[in-house]
């Protein structure tokens, strides 16, 4: 060890003992060890015992939009988010232990902001029609990358002469009738993949225009061992039964 590395600490026999000055990092203590194998086992018997699950999106989903989907949800779903780290290593975990539950084809999904709602005694369209509930509308801010398409229409625009300045910062054709700007012809504001320019935030925030929406996303569905791509679920029943039997003739 080097010198510089080491306090020597003189005791009252003037043996001298060395201390490093860079201990090596705790190990973690039981608490949170147990707080893991807790989620661990959660999740392992969620998918083993209620294989019906939703894997949703969570990017920009504020606090109380999640607080209200888990207190509706509650009795009929579990909500389960966690660290991608933790829950691959629980998959993991859980694949070795049951290995006719899917959990490593589950696992391959699991990246992004994202988490699980288990249907422990409701449907999947249930939980979908709860998270579609809690959506809601934002305005367009500056330097935001647009989600869509927008395009304001021609026509009356409720806003007086004043402000057709905020307009013409874009280029956007007008004219004054009856007292209000009224657009020439339509005019695409925002494009997808573009970001959101400060006058165009500002006009459509005058314009009283959320361009915008934020919830949980649907992006795979887990039932019995097998996932499937969102879409799934507005496969109606009938229309499978008629797949089947075409298929069956």
């Amino acid at each position: 060890m080097a010198q510089a590395d080491k306090i020597c600490a003189r005791s009252a026999d003037t043996s001298e003992v060395y201390l490093d000055k860079h201990p090596s990092p705790k190990m973690p203590n039981a608490e949170k060890l147990a707080k893991k194998q807790a989620y661990f086992d959660k999740l392992i018997d969620l998918c083993v015992n209620h294989p019906q699950a939703l894997l949703v999106g969570i990017d920009h989903v504020a606090s109380k939009q999640m607080q209200d989907i888990r207190i509706e949800l509650r009795g009929k779903a579990v909500v389960l988010m966690g660290k991608n780290t933790m829950i691959r290593k629980g998959l993991s975990m859980g694949h070795e232990k049951y290995p006719e539950a899917g959990l490593d084809k589950l696992r391959a999904g699991i990246n992004g902001n994202m988490g699980f709602i288990f249907a422990t005694n409701c449907t999947l369209d249930d939980i979908r029609d709860v998270i579609t509930k809690y959506r809601m509308t934002a305005a367009a801010k500056t330097g935001q990358t647009s989600m869509v398409d927008i395009a304001l229409p021609s026509g009356p625009t409720g806003m007086d002469p004043s402000q057709t300045a905020f307009f013409q910062a874009l280029n956007i054709g007008t004219k004054i009738v009856k007292g209000q700007i009224e657009l020439v012809t339509d005019f695409k504001i925002l494009h997808i993949g573009n970001k959101v320019s400060p006058s165009a935030a500002v006009l459509l925030g005058k314009l009283g225009i959320k361009p915008f929406e934020y919830g949980m996303e649907v992006q795979q569905v887990y039932q019995d061992g097998a996932v499937f791509a969102a879409a799934v679920l507005d496969i109606k029943e009938e229309v499978l039964i008629q797949k089947f039997l075409g298929g069956v003739a």
